[in-house]
């Protein structure tokens, strides 16, 4: 597949086996193939890794981020359980969520933590321990 854009055109050009579609730029149809090339360069630019909350590093995208907050904001839960901790970020960023809220705990779960990553969680200002480590 070629793609081009033209921005003075205003159009992307799609070139798949002989078949060439010209769609505006800034049509939702261009955004569709725009956003997939997108995705495919970010997982494999490892962009997913540069990401941070309070300082520990999350391994999401950003909109996959705000649009969990979303979920967690409409449903308020008592509880959130994260497996596969990683570096923390994550169980940090939920927990702040429910201390906004007022509302819930995060209880994170991996088959290995990090001394580091634990030392990170359990001196945060949001570490408060219910069960074992």
């Amino acid at each position: 597949m070629k793609i081009t854009i033209d921005t003075d055109k205003q159009t992307l050009s799609v070139s798949d086996q002989n078949q060439l579609q010209q769609l505006s730029l800034y049509s939702k149809e261009a955004f569709e193939i725009l956003s997939r090339q997108w995705l495919k360069v970010g997982w494999n630019e490892n962009y997913h890794y540069t990401f941070s909350w309070q300082g520990l590093p999350v391994i999401q995208l950003p909109e996959d981020i705000i649009r969990i907050q979303e979920v967690i904001y409409q449903l308020k839960p008592d509880v959130i359980i994260e497996t596969g901790i990683a570096f923390g970020g994550s169980l940090l960023y939920y927990a702040s969520l429910c201390k906004t809220l007022d509302k819930g705990r995060v209880i994170g779960i991996d088959i290995e933590v990090s001394p580091e990553t634990r030392q990170n969680l359990e001196s945060h200002i949001l570490y408060q321990s219910k069960g074992s480590k």
